[in-house]
């Protein structure tokens, strides 16, 4: 219990202080803005859990001669009486042609999102539209966590998609708490 702690404020302060990391792993140097949740598409109203949304959308992507914009929410939720923790984060590509987020497997897009690491991939049974697996996850001070990934992907658009929203849930009660809080997450309980 005394390390899922750990990894829980190691997981807030990554995520509220340093903002989430963009694929290829680098730092997002725009620190994001508070933003009500409600205004994004990462709705997680739940009962003992704190939740902050920040928005680090830009509205100017420049790809060789192409143009467009990118629309990226971060959500961070906690409980501290459960020890339970989401991270989850929805991005998309708005207008511009043949621009789209490449297609990766869940341990990619988590892998380069996130800086912990992830490792002992299982499946489980998809929820809805997300698809759900456990896993490790080891936070940057060492501390490993069993946890629950979710990934969903957006609409095709020409050798990608147009949009996804990814994340995890981590809790000190095991990984059926943390299976909970994505049920919650992805709209399966009330």
């Amino acid at each position: 219990m005394r390390g899922m702690r750990g990894i829980i404020w190691a997981a807030a302060t990554a995520t509220l202080l340093s903002g989430l990391m963009l694929s290829g792993g680098a730092a997002r140097a725009d620190e994001g803005r508070e933003i009500d949740c409600k205004k994004t598409n990462l709705h997680f109203e739940v009962s003992g859990f704190t939740t902050h949304c920040k928005d680090y959308s830009d509205n100017s992507i420049n790809v060789g001669e192409l143009n467009a914009a990118s629309q990226f929410y971060g959500m961070f939720a906690i409980s501290e009486a459960d020890i339970t923790f989401v991270q989850a984060y929805s991005k998309a590509v708005l207008g511009g042609t043949r621009i789209y987020i490449n297609r990766r497997s869940m341990e990619s897009e988590l892998g380069g999102t996130f800086s912990s690491k992830f490792s002992d991939w299982g499946d489980e049974a998809d929820i809805g539209d997300f698809e759900v697996k456990h896993m490790t996850v080891t936070s940057n001070s060492g501390e490993p966590a069993d946890c629950i990934g979710f990934l969903k992907l957006g609409a095709r658009r020409y050798e990608g998609v147009s949009g996804l929203t990814a994340g995890y849930a981590c809790s000190g009660g095991g990984r059926d708490k943390a299976l909970d809080a994505v049920k919650h997450f992805v709209g399966e309980r009330d």
